[in-house]
């Protein structure tokens, strides 16, 4: 019994020992690889420099091996592309990129793990591969789950500017109000349109997506859509009246300042403090009383943003002064008070 006991734990160390050695020789395999790699990025990376920017007229030459070719490639762009700063010519990487990693792309989006087709799905955006636009797409149509798999597929279909996701960012349940600006960032200004021409033939367009359409155009100052963005403000739906005002102040303009005036005395504060920040940002000095008017509104917010629009005027900082001093309302004289204490303080 004792040395059947002892064949097991001998037996159990061999095994243990086996393992052991064939973890030290695909470590030293894998580092000898790696190593392999970077020493003919180091030994590639000027050379390759000088034939984009045409200082050399030959390619360099790779080294022999589809695998480490396209592992030299991949860490060479990649570097390339993130501290490119207009000194490469970008037509040159994209062709580098279509050569040697295009194929090995397409073949990853159809036998790759899961994490494969995710970096392979980061790079064929990063490198603006659009031979595998259609690859893209097609890989969009099977994929189930809404996970990160699912979003960059969408992301490189908007970046390729593959029209037939639009009616998935339009139509599609479940995206969120940021990942559709993200989209919406990604698309040129006739898919643009296309999605407006959706958006505006869909009687019942999730608010998600007119948000984030009135948001982005708003903060990219779009000024194709800024018409769009300025007629929304008379929507019947409050949120999206907000959603307008706050992406026409990010424009600095509207094509009609009497279109404000009945925001002023809206019954909404949200709205009232909007009208008070567009009467700023669109420098509408003809609103400077109605704004004063606002210091003693009975929201904190209003008379705040009432106040801090006041001070982008040339008068503004008198006109507060003198309401901190001589203001029969306590409301007025309090936050124009805070307003001007902002900036180091007010004399008697």
């Amino acid at each position: 019994m004792l040395e059947l006991f002892v064949w097991i734990v001998v037996g159990l160390l061999a095994v243990q020992l086996f393992i052991l050695f064939c973890l030290i020789l695909w470590k030293a395999k894998a580092i000898s690889h790696e190593n392999k790699i970077n020493e003919a990025l180091n030994s590639l990376k000027p050379q390759y420099i000088e034939y984009i920017e045409g200082n050399r007229p030959a390619e360099p030459s790779l080294p022999r091996g589809k695998s480490i070719q396209t592992m030299v490639m991949e860490k060479m762009l990649d570097e390339f592309y993130s501290s490119n700063d207009g000194d490469l010519e970008e037509r040159k990487l994209n062709q580098l990129a279509e050569k040697y990693l295009s194929a090995h792309y397409r073949r990853t989006l159809k036998r790759g793990s899961w994490a494969e087709r995710i970096n392979a799905l980061y790079f064929i955006e990063d490198f603006y591969l659009l031979s595998l636009r259609e690859d893209a797409y097609r890989h969009f149509l099977k994929l189930k789950k809404q996970d990160e798999e699912f979003r960059q597929c969408l992301r490189v279909c908007a970046s390729l500017q593959e029209d037939r996701i639009l009616p998935v960012i339009v139509e599609k349940e479940g995206l969120s109000t940021g990942f559709i600006k993200e989209l919406l960032f990604r698309l040129n200004e006739v898919l643009m349109w296309e999605i407006l021409e959706i958006i505006e033939d869909k009687a019942d367009i999730a608010e998600n997506v007119l948000f984030a359409f009135i948001t982005f155009n708003g903060e990219q100052k779009n000024e194709p859509f800024f018409s769009f963005v300025e007629k929304k403000i008379y929507d019947e739906r409050k949120e999206v009246r907000l959603k307008a005002m706050n992406s026409l102040c990010n424009y600095g303009k509207i094509s009609d300042s009497s279109i404000l005036d009945p925001f002023f005395g809206s019954e909404y504060w949200e709205e009232r403090m909007y009208a008070a920040k567009l009467a700023g940002a669109c420098n509408l000095p003809q609103y400077k009383q109605t704004l004063l008017e606002l210091l003693s509104d009975a929201v904190w917010w209003v008379r705040f943003s009432a106040a801090e629009n006041i001070q982008t005027f040339p008068d503004g900082e008198t006109l507060l002064r003198h309401v901190a001093l001589w203001d029969e309302d306590a409301y007025s004289r309090d936050i124009a008070k805070h307003m001007l204490t902002r900036k180091g303080g007010i004399s008697a």
